[in-house]
Protein backbone atom coordinates (compact mmCIF):
# COMPACT_ATOMS: atom_id res chain seq x y z
CA UNK A 1 0.00 0.00 0.00
CA UNK A 2 1.24 3.24 -0.67
CA UNK A 3 2.20 5.86 1.84
CA UNK A 4 0.58 9.18 2.03
CA UNK A 5 4.43 10.75 0.98
CA UNK A 6 4.71 8.34 -2.43
CA UNK A 7 0.60 9.52 -3.04
CA UNK A 8 1.25 13.15 -2.49
CA UNK A 9 4.81 12.77 -4.59
CA UNK A 10 2.84 11.13 -7.71
CA UNK A 11 0.06 13.44 -7.59
CA UNK A 12 2.67 16.27 -7.55
CA UNK A 13 4.32 14.49 -10.33
CA UNK A 14 1.26 14.03 -12.16
CA UNK A 15 0.58 17.74 -12.08
CA UNK A 16 4.11 19.08 -12.81
CA UNK A 17 3.62 16.73 -16.01
CA UNK A 18 0.46 18.02 -17.37
CA UNK A 19 2.09 21.53 -16.67
CA UNK A 20 5.00 20.57 -18.95
CA UNK A 21 1.98 19.24 -21.26
CA UNK A 22 0.38 22.34 -21.63
CA UNK A 23 3.15 24.97 -21.87
CA UNK A 24 4.83 22.57 -24.57
CA UNK A 25 1.43 22.66 -26.43
CA UNK A 26 0.95 26.24 -26.02
CA UNK A 27 4.15 27.11 -26.93
CA UNK A 28 4.39 24.80 -30.38
CA UNK A 29 1.03 26.75 -31.52
CA UNK A 30 2.69 29.93 -30.93
CA UNK A 31 5.30 28.87 -33.26
CA UNK A 32 3.46 26.98 -35.80
CA UNK A 33 2.78 29.26 -38.74
CA UNK A 34 -1.11 30.24 -38.83
CA UNK A 35 -3.19 33.47 -38.71
CA UNK A 36 -3.64 35.30 -35.81
CA UNK A 37 -7.14 34.19 -35.87
CA UNK A 38 -6.36 30.59 -36.41
CA UNK A 39 -3.63 30.85 -33.58
CA UNK A 40 -6.08 32.19 -31.34
CA UNK A 41 -8.74 29.63 -32.37
CA UNK A 42 -6.76 26.77 -31.89
CA UNK A 43 -5.13 27.82 -28.43
CA UNK A 44 -9.04 28.07 -27.12
CA UNK A 45 -9.53 24.36 -28.46
CA UNK A 46 -6.23 23.21 -26.99
CA UNK A 47 -6.76 25.47 -23.61
CA UNK A 48 -10.76 23.62 -23.57
CA UNK A 49 -8.95 19.75 -23.93
CA UNK A 50 -6.60 20.69 -21.10
CA UNK A 51 -8.96 21.67 -18.96
CA UNK A 52 -11.06 18.42 -19.95
CA UNK A 53 -8.33 16.36 -19.29
CA UNK A 54 -7.27 17.85 -15.77
CA UNK A 55 -10.67 17.50 -14.71
CA UNK A 56 -10.72 14.21 -15.56
CA UNK A 57 -7.49 13.52 -13.78
CA UNK A 58 -8.46 15.62 -10.81
CA UNK A 59 -11.60 12.87 -10.66
CA UNK A 60 -9.38 9.95 -10.74
CA UNK A 61 -7.31 11.24 -8.59
CA UNK A 62 -9.96 12.23 -6.12
CA UNK A 63 -11.13 8.33 -6.60
CA UNK A 64 -8.13 6.98 -5.47
CA UNK A 65 -7.75 9.05 -3.04
CA UNK A 66 -10.80 7.44 -1.33
CA UNK A 67 -10.09 4.51 -2.33
CA UNK A 68 -6.66 4.44 -0.08
CA UNK A 69 -8.64 6.42 2.75
CA UNK A 70 -10.89 3.77 2.77
CA UNK A 71 -8.32 1.33 2.84
CA UNK A 72 -6.45 2.56 5.80
CA UNK A 73 -9.74 2.54 7.54
CA UNK A 74 -10.26 -1.05 7.10
CA UNK A 75 -6.69 -1.55 8.19
CA UNK A 76 -7.06 0.47 11.70
CA UNK A 77 -10.63 -0.82 12.27
CA UNK A 78 -8.78 -4.25 11.66
CA UNK A 79 -6.14 -3.63 14.17
CA UNK A 80 -8.71 -2.12 16.79
CA UNK A 81 -10.29 -5.29 16.19
CA UNK A 82 -7.30 -7.91 17.07
CA UNK A 83 -6.21 -4.98 20.27
CA UNK A 84 -9.72 -5.83 21.83
CA UNK A 85 -10.02 -9.33 21.28
CA UNK A 86 -6.12 -10.13 22.18
CA UNK A 87 -6.38 -11.38 25.73
CA UNK A 88 -4.42 -9.11 28.53
CA UNK A 89 -1.38 -10.30 29.76
CA UNK A 90 -1.81 -9.80 33.84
Amino acid sequence: MASDDESSAIGTSLVVFLLGVAVGAAVAILYAPMAGRETRAHIAETAERVKERASEVGHQVAEKASEIREKVAQVVRHGEEEETSAPEAS
